[in-house]
């Protein structure tokens, strides 16, 4: 009786070592690939090209306005499109 014991209890006790082996060696291999993975895209994200950014700048282009010229009393005399007349 003492034997057949002492038996079972070595047969659950390589039961339970052997499950623990186990699921460590499963943990370990799961780590190991999660780590592949991590690595593998951090690499991807750092061979990207960082582009500087630009800021423009809020100034407003230089320009001259435009202001129509106001017919003067001097200038209604010299029109171009009348014909230069003689004065005598």
């Amino acid at each position: 009786m003492i034997e057949f014991i002492t038996d079972m209890t070595m047969l659950w006790l390589s039961v339970v070592m052997t499950v623990l082996l186990v699921a460590a060696i499963a943990r370990a291999s799961v780590a190991g690939v999660w780590f592949t993975f991590h690595m593998t895209s951090k690499k991807q994200l750092s061979q990207t090209e960082h582009q500087p950014l630009v800021i423009a700048a809020l100034i407003r282009p230089s320009s001259n306005p435009y202001r129509p010229k106001i017919p003067s009393v001097f200038d209604k005399g010299q029109s171009d499109d009348e014909p230069h007349s003689l004065v005598v």
